[in-house]
């Protein structure tokens, strides 16, 4: 993976609805959400979820081979419990994704085996994307588009929030991440308990190693943060619809910010299905 050289400069974004560092520190000490309408969630980018199913419909080896001029692939399974919980790993010069697997709900705990398991993709999409790809589709286009549109905000709060590690970075990285959550052989009688299983298995409570993160949604509300007043686990559903929401990495601390500790919280709703999210992280490899 190649980091972006940084280069320190100074823009004007207009496009987008975004937060003064003023309001932030406000917002973290009243416990309020760095949260806010987005018009190109609500317009352009209003089929994403539809085209993140299409997206994770047609990943596969083949066409990573397809788009990418240089590739590898790794296999990784959890030291600990590697038996349950495994990954395949497909590393490219332009566009990269991964296949988690943990062992179901049945399986986890049976000494008799049926082989259940539930399953999250990742899909990344970086700045050198767009112009490395050998090949693309409609959908890949899309999330390209997608990172070149909302790359901005992260630029914003790159300056508005950590003016002070500027010149400690040596190199940034923009990922966007386009994220499934599936239960591959779930049937409609336990599909709810592999939605839980999954969520309780893939969501657990962390703090990102960024400096932040854009959420820019999902497709249901799953998404739970900490509240930075309270200490209280909070539901944000309003990331269902067409908000997007800041989120502080833990390099936040080194410029007096309090990191956005998150996970996910189980959603019983019998018709829910898949479920997606998109996260774009901004990342800085510091100078030695």
């Amino acid at each position: 993976m190649v980091m972006k050289k940084f280069v320190p400069s100074r823009f004007t974004v207009t496009s987008h609805n975004l937060i003064s560092l003023e309001d932030i520190f406000a917002y973290q000490d009243t416990g309020e959400w760095p949260m806010v309408d987005s018009h190109l969630l609500s317009t352009t980018y209003n089929n994403r979820w539809e085209m993140a199913d299409k997206l994770f419909k047609e990943l596969d080896k083949d066409l990573f081979d397809k788009v990418n001029k240089e590739k590898q692939y790794q296999d990784w399974q959890d030291p600990e419990i590697p038996e349950k919980s495994y990954s395949k790993k497909y590393s490219g010069s332009a566009l990269s994704y991964d296949d988690d697997y943990m062992v179901g709900p049945h399986d986890w705990d049976s000494e008799v085996n049926i082989g259940d398991y539930v399953q999250r993709r990742k899909a990344y999409i970086y700045d050198w994307t767009k112009d490395g790809l050998q090949h693309t589709t409609e959908a890949i286009s899309y999330f390209t588009g997608m990172h070149e549109a909302f790359k901005p905000v992260l630029e914003h709060y790159l300056y508005e929030c950590y003016s002070d590690q500027l010149d400690l970075i040596e190199k940034l990285l923009y990922k966007l991440m386009i994220i499934q959550y599936n239960t591959p052989i779930a049937t409609e009688q336990n599909r709810v308990q592999h939605r839980k299983f999954n969520t309780e298995r893939f969501g657990d409570e962390h703090c990102d190693e960024t400096l932040g993160g854009l959420h820019l949604g999902e497709n249901y509300a799953e998404f739970r943060a900490k509240n930075t007043k309270s200490n209280k686990w909070e539901l944000i559903h309003q990331l269902a619809g067409n908000k997007m929401l800041w989120m502080f990495g833990e390099n936040a601390e080194r410029s007096g910010l309090i990191p956005t500790y998150h996970g996910m919280q189980h959603n019983p709703g019998k018709d829910l299905n898949t479920r997606y999210s998109i996260i774009f992280d901004l990342q800085a490899r510091y100078k030695q």
